[in-house]
């Protein structure tokens, strides 16, 4: 599939899902009007990677001196 920005994307996750995680999933999409699951999950995934490196990068000063 051609992406607007011209990235490809070219590798898949395989996850499995228990009966009660999947109808937390379908739960939500609908509550929240999700229609596209893989970008969301995407996206969700995403995030979560670029808080943790925001968080673990290393700072200038100890954090006690930015107090």
């Amino acid at each position: 599939m051609k992406k607007s920005n011209g990235e490809l994307r070219q590798h898949s996750i395989m996850l499995k899902l228990n009966d009660r995680e999947m109808k937390a999933i379908q739960d939500h999409c609908k509550r929240y009007r999700i229609e596209n699951r893989s970008r969301w999950i995407r996206q969700m995934i995403i995030e979560e990677i670029l808080c943790c490196a925001e968080r673990d990068i290393p700072l200038l000063f100890p954090e006690e001196e930015m107090r």
